[in-house]
């Protein structure tokens, strides 16, 4: 099928249980570089962005320009898997001029990083159909225009899209979607919406052939592993619920795997679940003892002070962390992310296993990192895999199973440790491009 047609076409989101969950705030920018096994990075760059502002003040005006962009979530998620890092946008005011209604036209330029799917061809340029404005007045406008959610025909709106008020929108807009009055252009749209051109090109960020630090995750003869599971409805005890679920099916991968555990918490004859939220267990490998720490919480957000100690605890050891949950359109991912001790020298992978997270995951693990790491780069000590599209509670064992395998097989890089992922997800690495394996660390 032709790109061009590939790219008119929405795939219709699957009405299934996946992580998801207002964005998180805008974070400073990181020299980060990027590899994947179902996604490439490309520079989109907007030449001539245009918005429509309240306020002359070029910082204010900014600030509406990222609201703006947030947009671009929803429709290339909606155009077959794409997904712009919103912490690295680099936005320009170029220009601020009263329209002589108390409202100012503003024209900036902009560069996105936008994970693609690697099985399309990049094409040169692709159509943005955008808010016109992105303070709250002109948001809230358009959500009452284009917002949908409370009738079932959900004109504009992902078809699984559910409690959508303004703050959220952005995630399930699908201007592309063939109900969507936005696909053509129409006088009634006059102020509300604007169509800008992206240009894209292959991006220079782009690694290839890092894997894990295979040396620093096994010097101390094991491998710690901390996995959180979130359920899918907070204070839900039934095994049906789909984070309990997903929290219950890695335990049992894991003895398929590895074999019956040498140690474990959990009395003989039970499983993990809402009584047992807490699973500690060992295993042997051929490349030496596996040591495992599960955790099951109704959210992130709301974990009480045991939860964080031992958290901490097991931090400070552990060579994979991963989360897996409801992202909360970044909320949970920021309560995750100031959480965690970190000690000098222990190089870890994390994994932010949610909806989308490769767009709004800030630096806070980052920066907690090179906080215990001075003098070393920012990413010496971190690699993080996050998705470019939402994440099914239902692939969760797997995701870590994958890097689980990759880790005690020491030879996989991360490209061939993401194929082991699910494609709809969308995985991609962050921080690998200092990685040295098989040199030394």
């Amino acid at each position: 099928m032709k790109t061009s047609v590939i790219l008119s076409l929405l795939l219709a989101a699957a009405a299934a249980v996946t992580g998801c969950g207002s964005h998180a705030p805008e974070s400073p920018a990181s020299d980060l570089k990027y590899d994947a096994a179902y996604s490439v990075a490309l520079d989109g760059v907007i030449d001539n962005g245009s918005l429509i502002s309240p306020s002359n003040d070029p910082a204010t005006a900014k600030s509406y320009v990222q609201e703006q962009l947030y947009y671009t979530i929803g429709e290339l998620n909606g155009l077959n898997g794409g997904a712009p890092d919103m912490r690295r946008n680099e936005i320009a005011i170029q220009s601020i001029n009263p329209r002589g209604d108390g409202l100012f036209d503003v024209k900036y330029t902009a560069k996105l990083l936008i994970a693609w799917p690697r099985e399309l061809q990049v094409q040169s340029s692709l159509l943005l159909i955008l808010p016109a404005r992105g303070d709250y007045a002109g948001l809230r406008t358009f959500y009452s225009s284009y917002g949908g959610d409370q009738d079932t025909t959900k004109l504009c709106l992902d078809d699984g899209a559910h409690e959508v008020g303004q703050s959220v929108l952005w995630y399930y807009y699908r201007p592309f979607k063939a109900s969507c009055p936005l696909r053509g252009v129409s006088t009634e749209q006059t102020g509300k919406v604007v169509r800008q051109s992206i240009r894209l090109t292959v991006s220079a960020e782009n690694t290839t052939n890092k894997a894990p630090e295979y040396q620093k995750v096994w010097e101390d003869g094991r491998l710690v592993i901390t996995a959180i599971f979130g359920k899918y409805e907070a204070g839900a005890t039934a095994d049906s619920d789909a984070g309990i679920s997903a929290y219950r099916q890695l335990f049992y991968d894991l003895q398929r795997t590895f074999g019956a555990p040498l140690t474990t918490n959990i009395p003989n004859g039970a499983y993990p679940g809402a009584a047992y939220p807490d699973t500690r267990l060992t295993f042997g490998s051929a490349a030496g003892p596996v040591d495992v720490a599960l955790f099951l919480v109704d959210g992130i957000q709301t974990v009480d002070a045991a939860f964080k100690t031992k958290y901490n605890q097991r931090t400070e050891i552990s060579d994979f962390v991963s989360y897996n949950g409801h992202s909360g359109l970044g909320a949970n991912i920021q309560a995750l992310a100031r959480m965690g001790h970190f000690t000098v020298g222990q190089y870890q992978l994390f994994m932010v296993n949610g909806c989308d997270t490769f767009a709004y995951v800030d630096n806070a693990l980052r920066d907690a990192h090179q906080a215990a790491n001075p003098g070393a780069g920012e990413n010496k000590y971190f690699d993080m895999i996050t998705n470019a599209m939402p994440s099914f509670f239902a692939q969760n064992s797997r995701s870590n199973m994958a890097v689980i395998n990759g880790l005690v097989g020491k030879r996989q890089t991360y490209r061939q440790i993401l194929a082991g992922f699910d494609i709809s997800q969308r995985p991609g690495v962050t921080g690998e491009q200092d990685n040295a394996w098989p040199a030394p660390f």
